[in-house]
């Protein structure tokens, strides 16, 4: 069996393990808790921070198979977590072609089911004798939130910059990427020099997939994403599309612009047609692919990464969907 043959088969024999730690952590739950934490797991996503944590670990072989599935169960339970609180504070009924869990039970319910999710992953946390892990988690899952809160304050103020934004999806979701990555190379006794650059890596790719995000709301189809689209506009979330056309339109729209979003059902489709105007899906496919090749050049200065540089190939296919389908 070649190398990439059997890197392959133990990413896959990883997340077999993983699903399995993942679902007994769930099923130590009460009943109600339980119920509502199965629905949402039952919803798979692409378990991308997991992996992110299973591909670091590679870098040096010194971590155990069990500190590793742990850590990978703590951020995705994390991140579970914060996909339920957003589709609360989004008012989402379908993720990835199913109901949300916002959809089938009360909003406060669904909240109290995050906040389960993000103690129990802390809890978790402390369980490692090392307290890295704890520290790590716990800075991870507060940037999450900073960075929750921030865009909230952000909702329908017009002046934010680029670089506002950015620092915005950076604790958002960039942090927690990162701390997939950095638990994978401490865990594995990684040089701090190589925990730098997975660090930068995972950045750049948390923010370049949150800003895909974004596009895809403004531009895409609810028949292929499977999720509920124009969320971000409704609620007037001053997203990538959206800044990109008042950054780029003439002085004088820019008030009667602001206004529309204002009142996005009622001129939804004159703003797409400002959209397309001004090119705007284009040139959120152009900052996607910069912040892509940062994080090529991340990969190329830590070496090889097994996962990571699959990942390259899959955010190349991101940048290249936005192209041809939105």
């Amino acid at each position: 069996m070649n190398y990439e043959k059997t890197q392959k088969y133990l990413a896959e024999d990883f997340i077999e393990d993983f699903e399995i730690a993942l679902a007994d952590e769930v099923n130590s739950f009460d009943d109600k808790a339980r119920y509502m934490i199965n629905f949402v797991i039952g919803n798979k996503g692409k378990r991308l921070r997991p992996l992110l944590v299973h591909s670091c670990c590679n870098i040096k072989y010194h971590s155990t198979k069990q500190d590793i599935i742990k850590a990978s169960v703590i951020v995705e339970l994390i991140h579970i977590a914060t996909l339920i609180h957003d589709d609360v504070i989004d008012n989402a009924k379908v993720r990835r072609n199913r109901a949300t869990l916002h959809g089938i039970v009360d909003a406060n319910e669904a909240i109290l089911a995050g906040d389960i999710l993000l103690s129990h992953a802390l809890e978790i946390a402390s369980s490692f004798s090392d307290t890295m892990v704890c520290r790590e988690v716990s800075k991870a899952t507060k940037a999450t939130c900073i960075g929750e809160v921030n865009q909230s304050f952000a909702q329908r103020n017009y002046d934010t910059s680029f670089e506002e934004y950015e620092q915005i999806l950076l604790g958002k979701t960039g942090k927690l990427f990162a701390c997939a990555c950095r638990l994978g190379a401490k865990l594995s006794n990684a040089d701090e020099s190589v925990v730098g650059y997975v660090t930068r890596f995972a950045e750049n790719l948390g923010v370049a997939y949150q800003l895909y995000d974004d596009a895809l709301d403004v531009f895409g189809s609810e028949a292929d994403s499977h999720k509920t689209l124009k969320t971000d506009l409704k609620t007037n979330k001053v997203t990538l599309p959206v800044i990109l056309l008042l950054e780029n339109c003439c002085e004088e729209e820019r008030n009667p612009i602001t206004e529309m979003f204002q009142n996005y059902d009622d001129n939804a489709s004159k703003l797409h047609e400002i959209f397309d105007a001004y090119d705007i899906k284009q040139k959120c496919c152009e900052i996607i692919a910069d912040k892509l090749n940062e994080m090529n050049t991340c990969i190329a200065n830590v070496g090889y990464l097994p996962i990571a540089d699959k990942l390259k190939k899959v955010s190349e296919k991101i940048c290249n969907k936005i192209r041809l389908t939105l």
